[in-house]
């Protein structure tokens, strides 16, 4: 990337979080930093304009990384009520030049670019260059995204891998899909691999156990289990990433992904501790004949917070060419 000013306003918009700073989209500087809950807001224009009052000057460039599909006209957030149009942004930030983009190809996007100080590895092995990485995120909702290379240039593929179905395989995961399936008449992944998600698993051991239902968020689940304090929230999150260590390597096989598998959003950094350990590992790599080739593949959580922001800001910079 060669240096410039080339300053934007960019936000990375999830269903639980509204992140947003100012950002040279070339040298991928962020300042002004600042992260809201969106529920704080009654439109992602409103948000934007909270953000922008603190902020001295406005730049006349703007890009979204949006939890939902882009596809132009009006628009989402999911797990939100949020509808907007690019008009409406535009007329929120001031800006004259305004750009979407799925908030997991951003997450993608921005993998080449994550130092030492922004990932840790929690499995061994060396990348190949110029094959496939995959990214997969944990926070108000589930997704996953692709990286490739071709003819020189990044290429992010989303799709909808949240809405693909749950695969239960003991008697404690068949409770949870019984318990949100029967929420939303289908198992999604995103039902499970999520905050709401580790909720729903809580609830579903609690009532295994003859227990009332609990009422504790998916943080404070996180915080008792970590805590070891509360055997209900550490079953929980033994429960939660063993689905995730499932999936991880499903997902590595399905994008052969030999330049590595990282995992990000915002539990991510929460239970790191859990994700870098040895019984992830050995759910991870239990693929019969492919063990091996996931053993090789090395895996990284990613704890950079503005690691989405700076995806956003890598599209932007590439659909708005110097």
């Amino acid at each position: 990337m060669q240096a410039s000013k080339r300053k934007a306003i960019i936000g990375d918009i999830g269903g639980t979080h509204a992140r947003f700073a100012i950002c040279d989209i070339d040298e991928l500087s962020v300042e002004h930093f600042a992260v809201f809950r969106t529920d704080m807001f009654s439109s992602l224009p409103d948000a934007v304009v909270h953000y922008l009052e603190s902020i001295p000057d406005n730049p006349d460039i703007a890009g979204f990384s949006i939890a939902d599909p882009v596809a132009g006209g009006r628009m989402g957030v999911e797990n939100t009520p949020w509808s907007f149009t690019p008009e409406d942004l535009q007329a929120a930030c001031g800006a004259k030049k305004v750009h979407f983009v799925n908030n997991f190809e951003a997450l993608a996007l921005v993998l080449p670019y994550l130092n030492a100080h922004d990932r840790c590895q929690i499995n061994a092995g060396t990348a190949i260059d110029g094959a496939p990485k995959v990214v997969l995120g944990i926070g108000g909702e589930f997704g996953t995204a692709s990286l490739i290379e071709a003819s020189g240039k990044h290429i992010p593929i989303s799709g909808n891998a949240g809405h693909s179905a749950f695969a239960a395989t003991n008697e404690r995961e068949m409770a949870v899909l019984s318990k949100v399936a029967g929420n939303y008449g289908y198992a999604p992944l995103q039902s499970v691999l999520s905050g709401r998600g580790l909720e729903a698993i809580h609830a579903t051991l609690a009532d295994i156990e003859g227990l009332p239902e609990p009422v504790a968020s998916a943080s404070e689940i996180i915080d008792l289990a970590l805590e070891d304090d509360d055997a209900l929230a550490v079953d929980t999150l033994d429960c939660f990433v063993s689905i995730l260590a499932r999936v991880t390597g499903d997902m590595a096989l399905l994008h052969d992904a030999r330049g590595g598998v990282y995992i990000g959003r915002g539990i991510t950094p929460k239970i790191l501790k859990l994700l870098d350990s040895d019984r992830f590992r050995e759910i991870y790599f239990d693929k019969g004949a492919m063990s091996g080739l996931l053993a090789s593949i090395p895996v990284y959580a990613i704890l950079a917070n503005d690691a989405g922001l700076r995806g956003a800001a890598i599209s932007t910079s590439d659909a708005f060419p110097m």
